[in-house]
């Protein structure tokens, strides 16, 4: 009887654990914590935090901010959480009880703040966080430390120098923790390299143990019981959990046995209960038990909005105008919309979550083009205005959408022909087509042999105003310069290069009259010291016969008397008319307008006839030769706003119509008396004649499904790995099943930070540099601290902030020279500092804005107040940077007896490039040697210049009477040179290094480098996410692809812990070292 009464029940619960089953089984459960006595799981979902049993069930949900709450932490009673929160902007550290109440903000700076650990007796919380390092350290800024926020709310305590993240502690004072070593994303997974993450611990006497020694990663280590330790690690080809004890490191044993995806977030409570997420699930463990996959309920609502309301004023990112002078089309968030050319009325033309680009218009104004990644795989679609009587898009009853083009190839960038008959088109990227709109014959027009497609859109090729040739920018060889040349439409004959520079050409276009091809070159404009660098450009011309090229080398005087002769001729001709004959001819006129007048083009020495029409150069966005081909319109930015200026092609005479930020594009309107210019995503109207400037003030708001939007998305980034990849085998990931198994998380997520995850989850798959998705929501309301640009003395302990270094450059330096080290500024703006206030409060939103501060000197007993004007964070990061680089070279000029220089590459830039030339060739041009610093360099395109700097020979000297007054090379390094490499070089800071090696320049010293040297597209979809494709390989000397091929150097050698920040560079010191022994 007791068992009949018991199955009913047992079957109930059996209903219920498979209904909690499928609830969550396709959430993106995270960022598992479990509670100390093993009763409890925190995690999150959909940008809330919520609370569990540990035996899985009905979720409690502990925030409802709309803002995203991550990284849960148990203090060790097992009576608070802490967790991070964007609700300011950025990630601030907050705690609240168990129950969700009580919540307590503790970080106040801007920079990202998340929790690791609670102190040992729960009345602070441990953080990481990248902020200002104590001045003895010697290690980089970028990486970060370890900082406590009490929970009294007062200034965050630093307890660590060095990257101390995801950081443990005991009671006995021991710090458990991962070690950051570089830069790679957070996601990446299946890479051996130097730059995995490792274990460490730091015992209560200050000694440090290297606990893992996989080579690949090794991370999110806890405290087990007794002498065990648990973390995850990759030895077994994907994230498992593992033990191990620290008397025996060495040893480890395998406790998960996952595979195809990755363990993360490990936590375990006192018992030895292990906690973690797989998959975007929750489970728990024991060692030597299998895992248990808990059904958990997270309730309803979950804020997911069938649709949201977006609003459509500005992000542009295309545009056309339509011929009939009252209509502009132009693509937002993916989708087309029209709008008339004063934006007072707007419609949505197409309504898809998949995206829309490259739109077009046909001459009559009633059909547009454009390119749609539907059904995985870019289309060309059209859409007509359904009704004869009907002339407007954006009031039209009936629109009609059909297929243009929809097969296995990849298709975009349409451009109507002049006829409107025909569109040019890409397939795949780099071959031009032309598709008939009635027949839809494809014809192939130039198969693009040595065409790269490095983004999206980069391919550029134009239709004669007669619609019988295309004109494009070209590649003849493998040497990255391009040539304009042209083609004829129907698909016969060969290309004709009409440039024929050794130079950069490219954005071809015809005149309207058809006389001239007209382009961007970077042939005369100032070039960058790098080579690979931004350059100037001007607007060059090919005139197409001799008579056009004559024409416009006639001066002002000479050209009136051309004119004034065929004024005469035609007054002649017109007064031998009668009335119905000039009727006529008008008539007929019109007729061979609208037939097109072809254009004639003489081949013989067209390349001669090539003129540059610019006056100046400048950082050429665009240009348009107007109707009567009288005057060159473009945009060009020579400081930090683009000008649009008008040059008559004539006089010369020049004038600027107005600024444009930092550039744009720019497109006639009807009959070419008005120019739109697209820029910074918002549209201007500009009349030709007067230079009168007037917005497009487009106003209008859009219904939009999230949801599907990221469906798309997952697609679209799945696709475009697949089509760009710099393997085709793709590293060997199952791209299509991985593909799939992340893509049905996305239906349930309600936040962009949590999709980011998840592409950045999926592209870590690809074991690649260069991969990850970034994120941040905009908050313009968001914390912006201040700096002083100082270091302020922890070990005071009373009122006020205790000056203990003043950084050259920073605010506090005037003339009265009064604040010196030792000074206390005891009040900002009126408001004292107490030791139990979090300062960083008070200097909120104060960059650049006149803050009173308040002074007292011990040392003299005198108080006093000073006006200053705080800095930004980015400021004081750059004193920083020079305070770090002044230190380094003043170590190895103290080490060397004031032979050696130094110099350190920031990154590989045009920029830092400049700065190192500077230095090396100024401060440092009389060392007999030279050492090359490129650690903590994200990267750039230096590669040929650094190490053609460094192999300089001396081959010849300049003298008069036996005195030596010159060399060659003279711009070149031709002295010895060694080059400090470590773990975070990154991108071009590996291919440097890497030729330095093979070219037998120097000899590299520091810690291996991750093979990191790619190419790479960034791309930012409509969403505002960026993520990275790494394109492009790069084979060294000896024919080995660079990606994922590790660099060792030749003397390695480790900064420990302990030394480096207490201002000791090991790297440093053998690299001086080395460099005297060659120099003996």
């Amino acid at each position: 009887m007791k068992l009949i009464r018991i199955l009913p029940l047992i079957l109930a619960l059996t209903i219920l654990q498979i209904a909690f089953a499928q609830k969550n089984a396709n959430l993106w459960l995270r960022n598992t914590a479990i509670s100390p006595n093993g009763s409890q799981i925190a995690f999150t979902y959909n940008a809330d935090i919520y609370a569990v049993s540990v035996d899985g069930g009905k979720a409690t949900r502990l925030t409802t901010n709309s803002a995203y709450d991550t990284k849960p932490v148990w203090s060790h009673d097992g009576q608070q959480i802490a967790f991070a929160s964007n609700r300011h902007g950025n990630f601030d550290v907050f705690v609240m009880s168990k129950t969700g109440s009580n919540v307590k903000r503790l970080t106040f700076h801007s920079a990202d703040d998340m929790p690791t650990d609670f102190s040992q007796n729960n009345d602070a919380v441990w953080f990481n966080s990248i902020r200002l390092d104590t001045n003895k350290s010697l290690l980089f800024h970028r990486l970060g430390e370890l900082y406590s926020a009490s929970l009294n709310g007062s200034t965050p305590e630093q307890l660590t120098s060095y990257p101390a993240y995801e950081a443990k502690n005991t009671s006995n004072g021991g710090i458990l923790f991962e070690e950051i070593k570089g830069y790679e994303d957070e996601w990446r997974k299946h890479h051996t390299s130097s730059v995995t993450r490792d274990i460490w611990l730091k015992s209560s006497t200050g000694s440090f143990q290297k606990l893992s020694n996989f080579k690949g990663e090794n991370r999110n280590a806890v405290f087990g019981s007794g002498d065990s330790f648990y973390y995850l690690s990759e030895k077994s080809g994907t994230f498992n959990v593992y033990v191990s004890n620290f008397s025996n490191p060495s040893q480890s044993t395998q406790v998960s046995n996952f595979d195809m995806h990755p363990v993360r977030h490990l936590s375990v409570s006192n018992t030895d209960l292990l906690c973690y997420s797989f998959n975007g699930n929750v489970y728990t463990q024991k060692v030597g038990e299998r895992p248990k996959k808990l059904a958990i309920d997270v309730g309803g609502d979950q804020s997911l909005l069938d649709n949201e309301l977006l609003f459509v004023n500005g992000n542009v990112t295309d545009m056309v105008p339509s011929p009939n002078g009252k209509e502009l089309i132009f693509i937002h968030r993916g989708d087309v919309f029209v709008t008339s050319v004063d934006g007072s009325l707007t419609r949505r033309l197409t309504e898809t979550p998949e995206q829309e680009r490259s739109i077009d218009i046909s001459p009559d104004g009633r059909t547009i083009v454009y390119a749609g990644e539907r059904n995985n795989s870019w289309n060309l679609y059209t859409q007509t205005i359904a009704e004869k009587n009907e002339k407007y898009f954006v009031n039209a009853i009936e629109l009609k959408e059909e297929i243009l083009l929809a097969d296995a190839k990849e298709s975009f960038q349409p451009k109507f022909s002049p006829t409107g008959e025909d569109i040019a088109y890409l397939e795949e990227r780099t071959k031009l087509r032309t598709i008939n709109l009635k027949t839809k014959k494809v014809t192939q027009i130039h198969e693009g042999e040595n065409h790269f497609s490095y983004a999206d859109g980069d391919q550029q090729f134009e239709w004669s105003p007669d619609g019988k040739w295309l004109a494009i920018t070209f590649y003849p060889n493998q040497y990255w310069f391009g040539e304009i040349g042209i083609l004829k439409a129907d698909g016969t004959g060969s290309l004709v290069n009409v440039s024929k520079s050794g130079f950069s050409d490219y954005s071809p276009k015809w005149s309207l009259d058809g006389s001239m091809i007209y382009w961007a070159s970077d042939r005369n404009g100032m070039h960058s010291v790098a080579k690979t660098g931004p350059s100037q450009s001007d607007v060059y011309a090919v005139f197409l016969t001799q008579e056009a090229y004559d024409k416009y080398q006639l001066n002002k005087d000479e050209f009136s008397f051309v004119v004034d002769d065929k004024d005469d001729e035609d007054k002649k001709e017109d007064d031998n008319d009668s009335k119905n004959d000039k009727k006529k001819k008008d008539e007929d006129a019109e007729k061979e307008e609208k037939k097109l007048k072809p254009i004639t083009i003489e081949f013989d020495n067209l390349h001669k006839r090539k003129e540059k029409l610019s006056l100046f150069s400048t950082s050429l966005s665009d240009a348009l030769i107007t109707k009567d081909a009288k005057s060159l319109l473009y945009l060009g930015r020579i400081d930090n706003k683009a000008n649009l200026w008008k040059l008559d092609l004539r006089t010369k005479e020049i004038k600027s119509l107005g600024t444009y930020g930092r550039g744009g594009s720019m497109s006639f309107g009807k009959d070419a008396k008005e120019v739109f210019i697209l820029s910074g995503g918002r549209i201007s109207k500009v009349e030709v004649s007067s230079g009168k400037k007037k917005p497009v003030a487009i106003k209008d708001e859009m219904s939009f499904n999230l949801s599907h939007e990221r469906l798309y998305l997952m697609d679209h980034v799945s696709r475009q790995v697949k089509k760009k990849f710099l393997d085709p085998n793709l590293h060997g990931a199952p791209w299509d099943e991985l593909s799939a198994n992340y893509k049905k998380f996305v239906p349930h997520l309600n936040n962009d930070y949590d999709f980011k995850d998840i592409l950045g989850e999926l592209l870590g798959e690809l074991n690649a540099s260069h991969t990850g998705a970034r994120f941040r929501q905009a908050n313009a309301k968001g914390d912006q601290t201040a700096a002083l640009g100082i270091f302020i003395d922890d070990n005071h302990k009373g009122n006020g902030l205790k000056i203990l270094e003043i950084m050259e450059g920073s605010p506090l330096i005037n003339g009265s020279k009064k604040v010196v080290s030792g000074v206390i500024i005891e009040a900002i703006d009126g408001e004292s500092i107490t030791p139990d206030l979090n300062y960083f409060a008070l200097l909120n939103r104060k960059s650049a804005k006149a803050t009173i501060l308040s002074y007292y000197n011990p040392a003299t007993n005198t108080r006093w107040k000073e006006r200053v004007k705080p800095i930004s964070i980015g400021a004081e990061n750059e004193l920083r940077y020079q305070r770090w680089v002044k230190k380094n070279r003043d170590l190895v000029h103290t080490l060397s007896n004031n032979q050696i220089g130094y110099m350190h590459i920031r990154n590989m830039s045009d920029g830092s490039f400049r700065e190192f030339l500077d230095e090396v060739m100024g401060e440092e041009v009389n060392k007999k040697a030279l050492v090359v610093d490129t650690r903590f360099n994200g990267g750039g395109d230096l590669v040929d210049d650094i190490t053609t700097f460094l192999s300089g020979k001396k081959y010849m000297e300049f003298s008069n009477g036996g005195k030596v007054v010159g060399i060659e090379s003279q711009r070149r390094w031709t002295k010895p040179s060694i080059m400090l490499v470590g773990e975070s070089n990154y991108s071009d800071a590996h291919c440097t290094p890497a030729g330095y090696k093979d070219l037998k320049i120097g000899k590299l010293v520091g810690m291996p480098v991750p093979g990191t040297c790619s190419f790479v597209w960034w791309e930012r979809i409509q969403n505002g996410i960026v993520f990275g494709i790494p394109n492009m390989q790069v084979l060294d000397i000896e024919g080995d692809v660079l990606e994922n091929k590790e660099l060792l150097p030749d003397i390695e050698v480790k900064n420990g812990f302990e030394k480096i920040t207490s201002g000791q560079d090991e790297q440093i010191e053998a690299a001086v070292k080395e460099l005297l022994k060659s120099m003996d």
